[in-house]
């Protein structure tokens, strides 16, 4: 039993869970569903204690893994950094861009069921996600046992500074495993640890001791035995951590509550207790926080130790585009090449030209109003992006996006003031993340023949001067809209310039001179800029709906429930051209 297991077990009388959740306890037959790690010689060689930072991947998304480890080692962590690699595929890109790889291998079942996903992204296939999971807990374990503490990431969970310092210190010694939080209410988790939320398990420490092996080995039967796909790793880590009795609070030997430390009465997913940290918002940032809220930036903010690409949309299916689209927009893409940054011509449009004038929202404004704003101002980005794809084919020139600016938050559920529970302080606008907005996928695989770079672009410093240095400012005569050859015309004297700013985009292109290039153009433009994503869902006008009713009709025929408000449809059509173009 862990060394203050009866204290512990003690302490669980008293829990801080305020309902029960379902049990799965007796969900299939335990099979030991066995992970075998062969360790390289520069991780052996490390003292035991040593913590490791580890993450997994399969061959499909080896550029993302690739990433993480950019992003350690730009943070100073070039040590103790492992990928698991899950497939021959990522062994081999292993091997071919020098990443810290070992092959994991599962059991046959396993593996050949692995195998049986197809898609570039693992996730968008829901029967073989949970056998990655079995694999990646069934390696942690491994890990554990050679004696390390691991900090176990997905590959979507970028660090901007060494996390080990921050969990050397107090009361994160205290714990056998500290974990990430799905809460997106800031202020709320700085004053005590939102239980109700849900672990997020792409980022959790693990102290290589007893009750810690005990658990990690109910966590990977846990998933191993589910009778339904939806229990992957983190609903498997939910459902043990907080299992009646639940989370209660921990006490130090003088009585005194630990703040963020909790005993979890089920830890070992049988009946030992094991010490839990949660991990704090602030630091530990997830895709809300930090793309959409921003909580970073705010004065007084604490420099964020990692962020997590979760409240994620228009992901992808061949590759996870909306990540890697987020992790760019604020620099923390690293594995670009040289041609990414200087290898072409590049046209933007002023950042006057990129929206409409900014109208600010307090926090209790009327959604509706909100709405109203979001919507006007969508419309106006896809006559602007209409306009600048057409312009950057003309001239044979990469585009830089504008600047995207949202009124409303994008979520699921029912929201006040345009703002989900939760976030009710965030600002609006905010610049928002481009899969808000667009759907991101479809500006990397279509037949438009231009490709773009993120808004901000040109002011990452791996931009060259000889990109960076090279700038005209241009205008193209109001009211007028002209075709591809009439655009060479009027901006030939800009040919030359590396970056061709033009301070106004809306109604200034009106298509190609050829007719079968203008139709390809028309169509593909209104397929990529057509973006179907779920409603804006209100509690304004909902005649003061209970909570958690449903969103755009009710449950029952009579009930009352939260309105919704579409709007996201086609682009407006180009505009026509002046005469004899």
């Amino acid at each position: 039993m862990h060394a203050h297991g009866e204290k512990l077990l003690a302490q669980c009388s008293r829990s801080l869970r305020e309902e029960e959740i379902s049990q799965y306890w007796d969900m299939g037959k335990c099979k030991g569903h066995r992970v075998s790690v062969a360790l390289p010689p520069e991780i052996s060689r490390l003292p035991r204690g040593s913590d490791l930072l580890v993450t997994f991947s399969t061959g499909s998304v080896a550029t993302m893994a690739h990433n993480w480890v950019a992003a350690l080692a730009k943070a100073g962590v070039r040590e103790g950094v492992i990928i698991g690699a899950l497939d021959q595929k990522m062994q081999d890109e292993c091997t071919k861009r020098s990443l810290p790889c070992v092959p994991v291998i599962g059991d046959q079942s396993t593996t050949r069921d692995l195998k049986k996903c197809k898609s570039g992204n693992i996730r968008s296939c829901p029967s073989q996600y949970p056998k990655m999971s079995i694999l990646k807990v069934g390696f942690y374990r491994e890990l554990l046992s050679s004696g390390f503490n691991v900090l176990a990431c997905d590959a979507d969970a970028i660090f901007m500074a060494d996390p080990r310092p921050f969990l050397r210190t107090h009361p994160w010694t205290l714990a056998d495993m500290a974990v990430a939080t799905d809460c997106i209410d800031v202020p709320g988790d700085a004053q005590r640890a939102l239980l109700h939320c849900d672990f997020n398990t792409g980022l959790v420490y693990m102290r290589g001791n007893e009750a810690v092996l005990n658990f990690t080995e109910a966590w990977r039967e846990k998933v191993a035995n589910a009778k339904e796909e939806r229990i992957r790793d983190q609903a498997a880590f939910n459902m043990i951590t907080k299992a009646t009795p639940g989370l209660a609070t921990y006490r130090d030997s003088d009585g005194k509550e630990v703040p963020r430390v909790y005993v979890a009465c089920r830890g070992s997913g049988g009946g030992t207790p094991l010490l839990l940290g949660v991990l704090p918002l602030n630091r530990f940032l997830n895709g809300h926080t930090f793309f959409v809220q921003h909580v970073h930036t705010l004065p007084q903010a604490e420099p964020p130790i990692s962020v997590h690409m979760t409240y994620q949309f228009a992901e992808g299916a061949a590759f996870a585009y909306g990540k890697r689209q987020r992790l760019r927009e604020a620099g923390l893409w690293f594995v670009d090449d040289a041609d990414y940054f200087g290898g072409g011509k590049y046209l933007a449009v002023s950042t006057k030209g990129a929206t409409l004038p900014p109208v600010s929202f307090s926090p209790t404004a009327d959604s509706r109003d909100a709405i109203k704003q979001h919507l006007a101002e969508h419309a106006h980005r896809l006559a602007v992006l209409r306009s600048l794809l057409g312009i950057a084919k003309a001239l044979g020139r990469r585009l830089v996006l504008p600047r995207m600016l949202c009124y409303c938050d994008y979520m699921w559920k029912e929201m006040r003031a345009c703002r989900v529970g939760g976030a009710e302080s965030m600002r609006l606008p905010f610049d928002c993340p481009m899969d808000h907005v667009l759907d991101t996928p479809l500006f990397f695989e279509n037949n438009l023949g231009v490709e773009v770079r993120e808004p901000g672009f040109l002011s990452d410093p791996r931009v060259p001067s000889s990109v960076s240095g090279s700038v005209a400012q241009a205008s193209m005569p109001a009211g007028t809209a002209l075709n591809d050859v009439q655009v060479r015309t009027a901006l030939a004297r800009f040919a030359d310039a590396a970056v061709l700013v033009l301070d106004e985009a809306d109604g200034r292109f009106c298509g190609f001179a050829d007719a079968a290039a203008h139709a390809a153009f028309a169509a593909e433009s209104e397929r990529v800029l057509t973006y179907e994503r779920v409603p804006f869902c209100t509690m304004e006008g909902s005649d003061n709906a209970p909570l958690y009713s449903r969103c755009c009709m009710p449950w029952h025929e009579g009930e009352k429930f939260f309105p919704c408000q579409y709007g996201f449809g086609k682009p407006k059509a180009l505009p026509a051209c002046a005469a004899g173009a």
